[in-house]
């Protein structure tokens, strides 16, 4: 028998107090791609950058992001060490005066964070006016404000420092970039209007920030708009003189936010959802007011310590009301939706760890390309047996890096895998340079995802523990390409990257800004960051399946009719931050997350639908045969959702 709506489901508001911690901005290091201009695009060898803080480097920089779509190869753009001048704005763009219509990258990479810097000119021409703010990078060409169409995917900028100069103007960078786009060991200095602009066009994510620092400026981090969803993790915003976080509309997810000496920290509002979690937040001397500004929007935050602030929350507007602090274990603006009886009014408050820390190459011989082998993107043969061989030979000599080139920016540009391809032996990653598509089976063979074409990480007494897959993707419905994590004493993680992945029994997996599916067995593991999760497998019809694991997601964005989280067989799930960009339309009882005698916690979700077809079934469990429905809403936001135990 159904047990009835009102039965099943609470609401109240909570805050409980305990210490937490955030995590420091991390040391530089060396980043060294091999010699191969057909994957890198080096500025000082191939674009004439001086690299020297006296040339005016601006010239040569805007070359190198104009070529990276090449007739053959796209490629990564390298920055070997140096200070590179720029006299006006950089633009992401691609080669031509017109209003860019779509991009795939750039993919900017220094060579040392701290030793790479790009920095503007003191008192550069249009950037000293702190009213009429002008950015040093820019994300696209397209005006502030402007329609945008979320084409412009992969935008990638690692490993180097952005410094402003002496320009009151000035912004760091206004980074835009859809599916995968990322900012990774970044710097980003001076005294300026705002250090990262994420809000200044819609549609933009999702994409991850982390291991970033925002030094100076009078706004540390901006976001907006109602369908812009990204990621922070391991974020630090050092001496923001009026905010740290200024967070408005939008879905965010933020992890490890280090807020220093800024008056407020963060400032959430305009009907913004907000997820902070594990972040700590000092107050500069004789601040006073709160850490936290929350007004009409919505804040789910735990394991938040706050120093020299009072109260650590402020709510206007909201339910929650104020958290006193220092310490606050878990708040909710919004009180707890609760599904299922006997269920915690509370989060599940996983403990997430960091990915594994596998540096890239520095030798040279430490590079094998598989297409010295016989891959080769566009032709449709299958590449499998040169990836294979590419593994093999790095195996045999000890090296750890296979790389594919990108293949061109026009279709047909992918990679086939018609066979399961082994990694063994010293490989530890396999990276791809530019834009690599890699197809390996179709939805709509009922065998799915078991069909699929895979890279086995199978048990091997000589392999390296930890297996990284990189810059890899599918961008096309289907088929896709599948990662298969097999042995539990490997660990498998996946960065900036497409495809299916398989987590058999007992293995781990990270996956930090990745794209595509997800299924993982019985006492498996799986840690997100930045999970966009898109469409729907035809014959399975769930994008991300538990069965009996554990899954931890900080940051999910998706469209599409299917369920997006499936948990079932006791399996515990934790999703923090979720735009459900609802733009197809829902016309049947398919549930968003569903649960089947399991767990689920889900913190900062929101539905956006502009053509009315609302999701019908939000959530529906089933738990010791009674099955129960999270009932439809327009404009559906939870601050924290729990199902089961």
């Amino acid at each position: 028998m159904r047990r009835p709506l009102s039965m099943s489901m609470s609401r109240c508001c909570f805050v409980l107090l305990i210490v937490a911690g955030a995590s420091a901005f991390a040391s530089s290091r060396e980043i060294v791609f091999p010699p191969d201009a057909r994957a890198v695009i080096d500025v000082k060898r191939d674009c004439g950058a001086r690299g020297d803080g006296a040339a005016d480097d601006t010239a040569a920089l805007q070359s190198a992001i104009e070529r990276v779509g090449g007739r053959d190869h796209t490629r990564f753009i390298y920055l070997p060490n140096g200070t590179y001048r720029i006299t006006r704005t950089l633009i992401l763009k691609p080669p031509g005066d017109g209003k860019e219509g779509s991009m795939v990258g750039p993919w900017l990479w220094g060579q040392n964070r701290d030793k790479t810097v790009i920095r503007l000119a003191d008192g550069a021409e249009g950037f000293g006016d702190p009213g009429k703010p002008r950015e040093a990078i820019r994300g696209v060409s397209r005006p502030d404000g402007a329609r945008m169409n979320a084409d412009f995917f992969d935008r990638t900028i690692v490993n180097l420092t952005i410094d402003t100069g002496n320009n009151p103007g000035a912004v760091g960078i206004k980074f835009y970039s859809n599916n995968t786009g990322l900012m990774q060991d970044v710097l980003v200095r001076g005294n300026g209007a705002c250090g990262i602009d994420l809000g200044f066009n819609d549609q933009n994510g999702p994409c991850l920030v982390q291991d970033v620092m925002v030094d100076g400026f009078a706004i540390g981090i901006r976001t907006n708009h109602i369908i812009n969803s990204q990621t922070l993790s391991r974020v630090t915003v050092n001496g923001a003189r009026q905010v740290g976080l200024l967070h408005y509309g939008q879905m965010l997810a933020v992890e490890g936010l280090h807020v220093i000496g800024a008056p407020l920290a963060v400032d959430s509002g305009a009907g913004g959802v907000l997820t902070l979690i594990d972040s700590v937040l000092e107050a500069p001397p004789g601040a006073n007011g709160p850490a936290i500004r929350l007004e009409k929007g919505h804040l789910y935050a735990a394991r938040l310590t706050t120093r020299g602030f009072s109260p650590a929350i402020t709510g206007v507007d909201v339910p929650g009301g104020q958290a006193a602090g220092p310490a606050v274990a878990e708040y909710g603006s919004h009180g707890v939706e609760v599904l299922g009886k006997g269920a915690p009014k509370a989060g599940l408050l996983l403990h997430p760890p960091r990915e594994p820390d596998v540096p890239l190459p520095t030798r040279a011989g430490d590079w094998v390309c598989a297409n010295d082998f016989g891959a080769k993107a566009g032709d449709e043969d299958d590449d499998a047996p040169a990836f294979q061989k590419a593994i093999d030979e790095a195996a045999r000599r000890g090296a750890s890096t296979v790389y594919l080139l990108g293949g061109r920016s026009a279709d047909p540009n992918w990679y086939w895998m018609k066979r399961n391809v082994r990694v063994h032996g010293s490989v530890n990653r396999i990276m791809g340079f530019g834009f690599v598509r890699i197809l390996g089976g179709s939805s709509k063979d009922p065998a799915y995802p078991e069909n699929l074409a895979k890279f086995v990480v199978a048990d091997d007494p000589l392999g390296a523990k930890t297996v990284v897959f990189q810059h890899l993707q599918v961008f096309s419905p289907w088929p896709s390409f599948g990662i298969e994590a097999s042995a539990p004493g490997r660990t498998v993680v996946c960065r900036t990257t497409g495809g299916t992945v398989i987590a058999r029994p007992g293995t781990t997996v990270f996956m930090t800004n990745c794209v595509g599916h997800c299924y993982q067995e019985r006492g498996s593991t799986v840690w997100s960051r930045q999970w966009n999760t898109e469409g729907g497998p035809e014959k399975v019809g769930v994008n991300t399946r538990n069965d009996g694991g554990q899954l931890w997601i900080l940051g999910m964005k998706t469209e599409g009719v299917s369920t997006k989280v499936q948990t079932l067989g006791g399996g515990r799930s934790e999703v923090l931050g979720v735009l459900n960009y609802n733009c197809t339309g829902v016309k049947d009882d398919t549930p968003f997350f569903r649960v089947e005698n399991a767990t689920l916690s889900v913190a900062g979700y929101r539905e956006v639908c502009f053509i009315g077809a609302w999701w019908k079934v939000p959530a529906l469990a089933v738990l010791d045969g009674t099955e129960l429905r999270h009932p439809p809403q327009q404009w559906q936001t939870w601050s924290l959702l729990r199902v089961g135990q």
